[in-house]
Parts: structure tokens; C-alpha cells; sequence
């Protein structure tokens, strides 16, 4: 996809560890406000441990096109004797517009290859008649949408424009398994947070869940870099942890943003 655009019928490629961590990923929620259009392109790279051993990678771009649409891509895949066990890639595209003040999201593709089994989910918005099409290649339907839903990739940009208000509590519909979905996610505190580019201070929120004893998501934001996530951590019932931090960085800003000396504990 040299020019960034995505097109009616392009494949995407896509990762069980790795499709773990491609959920953790998804967690890094009323309305996606216009400071979504002022999140300027970038390309960020992040590592992936499982149960602090090195599993993988993320690399997340986010690329305006001509037409004013823009494409957030996220790419996820096993490294070392991961990619041995579970070959698998993971991609993802969230075409979307802004419209009103609100972003809105056109299309949304997820594909994971490389494994036992190939998957591919295809979501198209029409707001003209405010219903999702959903085509897992298998039995194609329909939902009716909310006005400010999103993609389950999609909103992770919705949550750095609403930090950028100073918001305590992020309440999102979700297009999330063929369903809309509710995700409810809370301000912790501030934190210092270790990254092989230096320390940088970070906002700590996590997503709350109807059963205590579910899966935990947690994720770590920084203010000097337009909110963008700079760790991401899921624990799974079982105990499994999964861990992405941010090892790489172009198109936002990071000048004199790491390193930052605070009296907050540094998350190792």
C-alpha cells in the first residue's frame, strides 16, 4: 500500500500468543473529538514480550491521503522461537474521515496469516443508512450503528483526542466481534515509565471490566507525545502476561520528551 490507501479489495495479512497479543494491542474510548485530525501522521514500533520474554512486534502507522481520509495500520508478528511455534502476521487498516467534530470510521479490515488457519473480517460503514456490513468471508450481515461508533482499532485514536481534553472516563461503542460492544476505560494515576528510548512520563489507565476476575488491560499514555501509547500490558485469567513498549518513533514530536526527571517510581 505505497500511497497509504486502502483499497476495496486488498488482502491484508494478520497472529496464539501473537493473537493474544494482537487483542492486547486492540485495547491501546462519548463521542472521537476533531483533535483527531490534529494527531500528525507517524510510524511507531513497539516490542512484545511474553511472560517477559521477547515474543514479537508491533508497528502501528497512522498516513493521511489526498482525498482527506486518512489510514491507521497496525501490523503484528512472532519474533525468535515465537515465530518458530506461531508463524502467524496479523494486520489490521481503519480507514476513516472526520465529520462533525467526530471521527468516522469507513472501512476496517483485519487479516491473520501465516498459521493452521487464515482469518479475514471485513467492516464497511454506511452512514447513509447507518448500518455495519460485516463479511468474515463466510455468512456476510448487518448491524445498525450508533452515531459514534468505532472500530476496535480506531479507537485507540479516539482515546488520545479525548485525553487531550482532560477527560477522567472514556465510554466507546465498539464494532468488536460482530457486535456492538461497550469499552469503558479510566484515568489511574501518572507514572514514569522506562522505554529503550529513555523514561517518559505517562498517564495510566486501564479498561474496566463487568467481572472482576476477567482479563486485565492496562496502558500507559503520554502527554509529551499526543497521547500515544507508550506501554501496553493484558494479563490474561490464566496468569499470561503480555507487555508492548515503545522502542521506535517517527512523525511526532519527541524532542526533550524522554528521560523526564519526576519523583514518580519508573515502571520497569
Amino acid at each position: 500500500m505505497p500511497s497509504g490507501k486502502l483499497l476495496p479489495n486488498e488482502p491484508f495479512n494478520g497472529h496464539n500468543p501473537m493473537r493474544r497479543i494482537a487483542i492486547l494491542i486492540l485495547f491501546i474510548l462519548p463521542s472521537a473529538s476533531l483533535l483527531a485530525d490534529t494527531i500528525p501522521d507517524f510510524s511507531a514500533n513497539y516490542a512484545i514480550k511474553l511472560n517477559g520474554i521477547q515474543a514479537g512486534e508491533l508497528k502501528r502507522s497512522l498516513v493521511s491521503n489526498s482525498d482527506g481520509s486518512r489510514l491507521f495500520k497496525s501490523e503484528t508478528k512472532a519474533k525468535g522461537v515465537f515465530a518458530f511455534f506461531k508463524p502467524e502476521v496479523i494486520v489490521e487498516t481503519s480507514l476513516w474521515s472526520s465529520d462533525a467534530q467526530k471521527i468516522k470510521p469507513i472501512a476496517y479490515r483485519y487479516s491473520r496469516t501465516g498459521g493452521k488457519k487464515d482469518k479475514t473480517l471485513l467492516l464497511d460503514f454506511d452512514w447513509s443508512t447507518k448500518q455495519l456490513h460485516i463479511d468474515d468471508k463466510q455468512q456476510p450481515w448487518s448491524l445498525t450503528l450508533k452515531d459514534d461508533t468505532l472500530d476496535k482499532l480506531l479507537y485507540q485514536l479516539a482515546l488520545m483526542s479525548d485525553l487531550a481534553e482532560q477527560q477522567e472516563q472514556f465510554h466507546y461503542h465498539i464494532a468488536d466481534g460482530g457486535k456492538i460492544k461497550q469499552y469503558l476505560i479510566s484515568k489511574v494515576s501518572r507514572e514514569v515509565i522506562s522505554t529503550p528510548l529513555g523514561k517518559i512520563e505517562a498517564l495510566k489507565l486501564t479498561r474496566e471490566r463487568s467481572r472482576p476476575k476477567d482479563r486485565k488491560t492496562t496502558l500507559w499514555c503520554a502527554p509529551a507525545l499526543n497521547y500515544l501509547p507508550v506501554k501496553l500490558e493484558h494479563i490474561e485469567k490464566d496468569g499470561t502476561l503480555f507487555t508492548a513498549t515503545l522502542r521506535r518513533l517517527n512523525g511526532i514530536d519527541s524532542a526533550g520528551a524522554f528521560n523526564a526527571r519526576h519523583s514518580s517510581t519508573a515502571i520497569e
